[in-house]
């Protein structure tokens, strides 16, 4: 039960990070857009700081799911699933019969080995 409380705790760190982040760069363009400057892209630090916050948001998710079980087949139910005969919607007149009356192709001609 310890490493869900962690889990909680490191989910929360990384959105709060998520959202500093998110801050941190909203404020990065108006600076940019204050001094007529050209976007190229965001700092090296807001990526960084971006990466770890997803990392730490990733790490706290697996936390907080617990021990993953596997599925038995045994356990789920068989079900039959019957489908609605469309007779509406049955094509036979479509264009891969076209393809049966084109004549074979020829081989084709070889490309020599060169020794």
């Amino acid at each position: 039960m310890e490493s869900r409380g962690v889990g909680k705790v490191l989910v929360l760190a990384g959105l709060a990070l998520l959202l500093a982040t998110g801050y941190q760069t909203i404020t990065y363009r108006e600076h940019l857009r204050l001094t007529q400057q050209q976007f190229d892209g965001l700092p090296l630090t807001l990526l960084a700081q971006l990466l770890t916050a997803v990392a730490v948001c990733a790490l706290g998710g697996l936390n907080v799911s617990g021990t993953l079980r596997p599925i038995r087949v045994s356990d789920v139910p068989k079900t039959v699933v019957v489908r609605p005969q469309r007779t509406d919607f049955v094509v036979f007149n479509h264009r891969g019969g076209l393809l049966a009356n084109l004549p074979q192709m020829q081989q084709l001609p070889t490309v020599p080995e060169i020794r």
